[in-house]
């Protein structure tokens, strides 16, 4: 899904807030550390719906579809039972990054 953008027109029917206009991000959780920019096949496991400065931010949570881990994993739920706690660590990561900078 190259230059999938959030909507900044479309509000969220839940969570009652737009789409922040930037591309959607993928978190890659496999065990190969990838080059920025690098095209990789991946399979969806879940998505998180974060908001940031009052706009829906989707971090999707993914494995490569060559990982070893591929096989095992179908969801979220299965994440969570093979590696514990790997998605409270992303919400965190992504709670925590731009505080540095006050944003």
């Amino acid at each position: 899904f190259p230059q999938t953008w959030e909507d900044l027109t479309e509000v969220h029917p839940e969570l009652n807030v737009k789409g922040d206009n930037d591309p959607l991000d993928v978190v890659e959780i496999g065990s190969r550390a990838f080059k920025k920019g690098e095209v990789v096949r991946v399979k969806i496991l879940g998505a998180l719906a974060m908001i940031d400065h009052g706009e829906l931010d989707w971090k999707l949570i993914a494995v490569s579809v060559d990982d070893e881990l591929a096989k095992e994993l179908h969801d979220v739920h299965d994440l969570e039972a093979k590696i514990p706690h790997v998605v409270n660590g992303i919400r965190e990561w992504f709670r925590w990054y731009k505080a540095p900078d006050g944003k």
